[in-house]
Parts: C-alpha cells; structure tokens; sequence
C-alpha cells in the first residue's frame, strides 16, 4: 500500500500570485479612496492617485505617487521599503495609506505586508513564504509546506 506524499504534488511548495488589480482594490477598501491604481513590475510597485485629506477645516484631494520595494520575507509577511513618495513625502497621507490592519502597518518608511489577512492564503493554514518573486503585474509566492 502506498502512503499519500504532498511534496510529490507541492514539491515547490504552494504557489500562489497575488495582481495588481487585487492590492489595489484593498488599497481602495481599506483607505476609502476610489481613485487609486496600482501596477506592479520586477523591481517595485507603484501606486498613484488622490487622496483626501483634512487639514484644520478643509478637505483637499491631494494627488501622490509612491514607490515602493521589496526588502524582507519572513514566515507570511513581507517588509517593503518607501522609497519615493511625490509631489510632497508627508508621514500622514503615508500612515492614511498604509497603516490598515490587519492588511498593512506603517512605520519608519516600513510597509508590513500580512499574507494572512488575504483570503487566498487564508485558505492556507500552514506553511511560510518559500521563495517569492516579482513579476509584470503581480507577485510570485510559494509557500512551504
């Protein structure tokens, strides 16, 4: 009688590819803005839009580029760096964007990205990230297991 062996489907472990199209549209549900896009290349992702933002008493949509990339993989998480931000590199439209638990926390420039919180890998109860990759619209991830 043979025994059942994962590592002979998922030798490589458990791929899995997280779009473009899908860090956006949590970008857009977590912070409350609909005018956000997101493309995703082998070096970094970028992401740009407007942003509302009140100062005192006023509102005023603010437009923004940011730029960010890849620093560290640990267990489910992955650290990015913000390496530019455009017109003007201000903390609280960057703590507005990305300080959205359970999906990101913002700190010191750092984005921690929770694999967890995603429901494509929520599905997954075990295992870390093996290797990851960025690619042409979208990130590579396998995941042990």
């Amino acid at each position: 009688m043979s025994t059942f062996d994962l590592t002979t489907f998922f030798g490589k472990g458990i791929p899995i590819m997280l779009t473009a199209a899908m860090l956006e549209k949590i970008i857009k549900m977590q912070a409350h803005e609909h005018d956000i896009k997101v493309e995703i290349t082998p070096g970094d992702i970028r992401i740009r839009g407007t942003i509302e933002v009140k100062k005192m008493m006023f509102k005023k949509k603010v437009s923004f580029r940011i730029i960010i990339r890849p620093v560290h993989v640990e267990k489910r998480t992955i650290t990015f760096e913000l390496t530019e931000m455009k017109p003007i590199d201000k903390n609280f439209i960057n703590q507005k964007l990305f300080n959205r638990p359970p999906f990101f926390e913002y700190e010191n420039r750092m984005i921690k990205m929770n694999l967890n919180a995603w429901s494509i890998v929520k599905k997954i109860p075990i295992g870390t990230i093996r290797s990851f990759e960025m690619v042409d619209g979208g990130m590579k991830m396998n995941l042990s297991l």
